[in-house]
């Protein structure tokens, strides 16, 4: 996963993060990319 997106993992609860703030967290191809692995990995 790239720096665009933070997942956290506490027991049964997943946070993902976007860490864009330069660009209020628009959505990029990047961001996107790296959203989908995010997803992928829970």
């Amino acid at each position: 996963m790239g720096e665009n997106v933070m997942l956290a993992r506490d027991r049964a609860v997943a946070t993902v993060t976007l860490n864009r703030p330069d660009r209020r967290n628009s959505l990029s191809d990047a961001m996107l990319t790296d959203l989908a692995t995010a997803f992928a990995e829970l």
